[in-house]
């Protein structure tokens, strides 16, 4: 494994060696964590290390989402009854315990994303144990988005890189190694049980007995070591822009002027005053934008509801963007939304309760009425309303440098 590129980690590492000399002016509790903390990051590398020596010559390799649980319970199981046990473990997870998280892999990227239809067949056939179906499918879906991702070349392919920079996956050669050996050429009909995914066999007909639980499971733990591969190529300049800004702090008179805007922002924080809100007293129970006026926050919901009626789902899925995993592309969010609310056509909405939290904080709550089939429907909604900054200072609405962002506090009655 290239630790070299692993940067985060290597920069943890560093860290906590310099707070290690300064241990004996720690209070014990601090130096309790920091030992914890010193051979967390120790095991996990440990465990990937072994993990990718002992199983990527069997189709296994080590991926940033995998659990370190999963891997040390591989590797004990490995240390004390060899490969055999070793395999079983991973076997049980994939074909029960990865069912939480399968949805990973559909946030991963939009290359997966546009498959989420196939990616639900392949682990409904998965689960199932129709390994006949599951097995050249997920090889489908893997090249294929592969394919879309580099824009060029499948995962297969040759000459394909799947290095990435400060990514478990990118930086060890347990990826490129399940690389080599699935894509080997298999020229002659084999009618031996196989147990490993060999893409070429497989999808051009010559390796007959492949549909078995090692095969599929194997195909399963690819599918999220290229999801993971994905994401983290996709974020990888954003990743390596923060890391440069944690190492390199700015200027001390940068520094010194941050600073009093702190101290400014925290005098006008404590200066603030919470409003009272009696809705039909205040604010009218509905309206439009215009009525809301000095209520910017109710006003977010109020645009979100407007976004709802006129069907714009692009502008609907950004005020509702915490309903989706962060991973999400715009358009993946967007085609989301379109699947939730186009039975839904919007009728009206009554404001129920506001309440101001803090400056930077309410709570509305809103009574919506739909109509799906000719029938109406009315839920109550609950949204926390948080400011967040669009730029590197404290988001106060005063200042008008950021925006209202919508939490979907409780909204059962909406996806219900």
């Amino acid at each position: 494994m290239n630790y070299d590129n692993l940067v985060s980690i290597n920069k943890l590492r560093e860290d906590i060696n310099a707070m290690k000399l300064l241990s004996l002016f720690l209070k014990p509790e601090l130096q309790k964590k920091l030992e914890e903390m010193e051979q967390q990051v120790d095991n996990m590398s440990e465990q990937a290390t072994l993990f990718n020596s002992r199983f990527s010559d069997y189709g296994w390799c080590a991926y940033d989402s995998m659990s370190v649980s999963l891997m040390e319970d591989a590797n004990k199981a490995f240390e004390e009854h060899e490969i055999e046990a070793a395999e079983q473990v991973l076997i049980r997870y994939y074909k029960t315990d990865v069912k939480k998280i399968i949805h990973w892999i559909k946030s991963s990227s939009e290359s997966f994303a546009i498959r989420y239809d196939l990616i639900g067949q392949f682990f409904e056939d998965h689960f199932a144990e129709r390994y006949y179906a599951s097995v050249p499918l997920a090889l489908i879906i893997i090249d294929g988005a592969a394919n879309d991702f580099t824009k060029s070349k499948g995962f297969f392919a040759e000459g394909t890189s799947v290095d990435v920079w400060d990514c478990l996956v990118g930086c060890s050669d347990g990826l490129v190694k399940l690389k080599d050996i699935f894509c080997q050429k298999r020229t002659k009909t084999n009618r031996a049980i196989i147990t490993v995914p060999y893409r070429n066999g497989i999808l051009h007909g010559r390796d007959i007995n492949y549909a078995n639980e090692y095969v599929s499971c194997k195909c399963v733990s690819l599918m999220f070591a290229i999801a993971d591969w994905m994401k983290m190529k996709d974020s990888e300049e954003e990743r390596k822009t923060k890391f440069e800004r944690a190492i390199n702090p700015p200027p001390i008179i940068d520094s010194l002027a941050r600073l009093q805007e702190n101290k400014q922002a925290q005098r006008e924080i404590a200066e603030w005053k919470r409003r009272d809100i009696i809705v039909d007293r205040d604010i009218p129970t509905t309206g439009t934008v215009k009525d809301y006026d000095g209520y910017s926050y109710v006003v977010a919901v109020v645009e979100m509801l407007d976004a709802w009626k006129e069907k714009n789902y692009g502008k609907l899925s950004n005020s509702l963007r915490r309903m989706f995993p962060s991973t999400d592309s715009a358009s993946k969010r967007a085609g989301e939304c379109r699947k939730l609310f186009q039975h839904k056509e919007f009728s009206s909405f009554e404001l129920m309760e506001v309440e101001e939290r803090g400056c930077a904080l309410s709570k509305v709550q809103v009574k919506v009425a739909w109509i799906t089939m000719g029938d109406i429907h009315k839920e109550t909604l609950i949204f926390g309303c948080v400011y967040e900054s669009t730029t590197d200072t404290v988001g106060l609405p005063w200042k008008c440098n950021g925006e209202w962002v919508l939490m979907p506090w409780d909204i059962r009655g909406l996806t219900g």
